[in-house]
């Protein structure tokens, strides 16, 4: 693998996540595809770590490709139904995709357990330079923390430690997601959590209910 310590804000990111694993190699042929769309300084994370895990699981640098078409899906019947400016550069334990609009940044996340999708809306305004939106990039992972990617249960008590503890460490197309979806009156609990496959469940989800778009979101639908 090669030398991953690539700048001092990445460096915020892997004292809290720690060394990679479950790593595979990026693929030139994609980061070709979407150079017109994703900032230079994602391919330089990619070049080093690869599309891999970090943090047990919690969070994973992602193939894009391989989420257009659950993303396409996610988003049709919305506003963002037509846009082509969008790619998925991350996920989290819980199946949380991150959704990279070029030259705006962060503006998108799709959560399965919840059902929600959150746009944010001052972020679809800008007009980066790729000086700027390189920067944003860096920001993107070093703002990441275990806490702020939790998902919680019906008592507000974090789970993830939990659900690892009960379920194992996740592979690259698996995630912690319910047994017994909450969309169906499932409990929110970690002993509804079971190991499942990240497309099929946010295809799954997709189809029990029309995603909640009310997380900070100004006319979406």
């Amino acid at each position: 693998m090669a030398e991953y310590r690539f700048d001092e804000l990445f460096d915020f990111f892997l004292e809290d996540f720690g060394e990679p694993y479950t790593v595979q190699e990026a693929d030139e042929k994609v980061m070709k595809a979407y150079k017109e769309k994703l900032p230079e300084q994602l391919f330089t994370y990619w070049r080093g770590v690869g599309w891999c895990g970090f943090g047990e699981g919690r969070m994973w640098m992602v193939n894009p490709f391989e989420y257009e078409e659950i993303l396409s899906q996610r988003l049709k019947g919305t506003q963002l139904e037509n846009r082509k400016d969008l790619s998925v550069i991350a996920r989290d334990a819980f199946g949380k995709l991150y959704v990279w609009a070029k030259g705006k940044g962060h503006l998108l996340d799709i959560d399965p357990n919840l059902n929600t999708i959150a746009l944010y809306s001052d972020i679809d305004k800008r007009n980066l330079t790729k000086v700027e939106e390189n920067r944003k990039m860096r920001i993107f992972w070093a703002a990441k923390s275990p806490k702020n990617i939790e998902l919680y249960d019906e008592q507000r008590k974090p789970m993830f430690e939990k659900v690892f503890t009960k379920l194992g460490k996740l592979q690259s197309n698996e995630m912690y997601g319910w047994k017994h979806h909450i969309a169906i009156s499932g409990e929110r609990s970690v002993e509804n959590m079971t190991k499942q496959n990240i497309f099929v469940f946010h295809d799954i989800a997709n189809q029990l209910e029309k995603p909640d778009t009310s997380m900070g979101i100004e006319g979406l639908m």
